[in-house]
């Protein structure tokens, strides 16, 4: 059994591609650890967020710090070019202590609120993800 302290790990390079502004992720648990879960403490900068997305497992968000806000598909359409047209209806407001759980295979985003700063872990099992921007 180790022990580990969150402000000793080093955020990941190369993910700005994964954003809109600017945002960092801190690996708390990864397979260094367990192979079953991983935690990443995830933070927002001012009106930062992830670009749209979905995981092909749950992903569950609990709110550090700042406030929030989490989009969620409501509806995929295909037109008549074969492209798919994904609606955001569902906006979830999150602040501290808030936690959501996003079903996989579903489309969103998630990020800073703007004018705030915003941070908070994910947690899910190993899995891929899948980038619409």
């Amino acid at each position: 059994m180790a022990k580990f302290n969150i402000d000793k790990v080093t955020p990941s390079s190369g993910t700005e591609n994964y954003f809109v502004g600017k945002a960092r992720i801190r690996a708390v648990i990864n397979e260094s650890v367990t192979k079953d879960v991983e935690v990443s403490l995830v933070s927002f900068e001012d009106g930062a967020r992830t670009k749209i997305h979905y995981h092909d497992s749950d992903q569950v968000l609990v709110t550090a710090e700042g406030e929030g806000v989490l989009a969620v598909q409501t509806k995929v359409q295909l037109d008549e070019d074969g492209k798919a047209q994904v609606t955001f209806g569902e906006v979830q407001q999150l602040k501290k202590g808030d936690f959501v759980c996003i079903p996989a295979f579903l489309w969103h985003w998630h990020g800073a609120k703007k004018g705030e700063n915003f941070s908070h872990y994910q947690i899910k099992r190993p899995c891929k993800t899948v980038w619409l921007e």
